[in-house]
């Protein structure tokens, strides 16, 4: 296993274009809503116009016990699979709700939801991870880029994994975080994206996902991409042989 080391600036990735075309970008507001917000905002503009609009779930029935769950599910951006479900058994109750985590993700909103912590970006109903160990997201075909609103990430030795490249939660969100969090994080690979994981290490954690976009960023935008943001902090990403 090969390790490589990237040190982040004020609002700039410290690399140039070449390097961001041989490995991934991920990028990560500050939390709370107006960062998250100006966040989108900004990868928005960065991609080529005739975008999807976001997924934000609100089309989709809301689950409310475990026959709701699925470990596949498509939607209009692209495809969420549970690769690894949660750790308890998938008989097990699901904080008392109906639910069994180890069944797979479903849609929730404020009513339906056995978590603290987690809820909708826009306007009420949002993904949620049940808990799964490891969750992978396939992007229509031809995107190159995806953003997406994330609630109360809290698995501090968790990790987003891009393309065979692993970037720590530890290290991308510098702390290990209290429920109800909120951050906006935007992925780019200039050779494409083909899928991304966000694996959890924690039997009773999991974390929201809503508003999901994907699109291309064109080659002149990539330094713009790369000046979404994440102020003054270092990290290690590892790419498996």
């Amino acid at each position: 296993m090969k390790t490589y080391t990237k040190l982040f600036s004020v609002g700039l990735l410290a690399v140039g274009v070449a390097t961001a075309n041989a490995a991934p970008v991920l990028k990560i507001s500050g939390e709370g809503a107006a960062n998250a917000n100006a966040a989108q905002a900004s990868f928005l503009s960065t991609l080529q116009p005739g975008y999807a609009p976001p997924e934000d779930f609100e089309s989709y029935d809301v689950a409310t016990d475990f026959n709701d769950q699925m470990t596949s599910f498509a939607t209009s951006v692209g495809t969420f699979d549970v690769t690894q479900p949660a750790f308890n058994s998938p008989t097990d109750s699901c904080n008392d709700e109906g639910f069994q985590c180890g069944a797979g993700i479903a849609v929730l909103n404020a009513d339906e939801t056995p978590f603290n912590g987690r809820f909708a970006t826009s306007p009420s109903q949002w993904l949620d991870s049940m808990d799964a160990q490891s969750v992978k997201f396939t992007p229509d075909a031809d995107n190159n880029a995806v953003g997406f609103f994330m609630t109360d990430p809290n698995d501090s030795g968790g990790r987003f994994s891009i393309d065979g490249f692993d970037f720590a939660f530890s290290d991308v969100f510098g702390k290990s975080l209290g429920s109800g969090g909120l951050f906006y994080i935007s992925l780019y690979d200039g050779e494409g994206l083909d899928n991304f994981e966000i694996h959890s290490n924690d039997p009773n954690d999991g974390y929201g996902i809503d508003d999901v976009t994907v699109g291309r960023v064109p080659e002149p935008g990539t330094l713009a991409l790369l000046g979404l943001g994440l102020a003054g902090l270092g990290f290690s990403y590892r790419r498996r042989a």
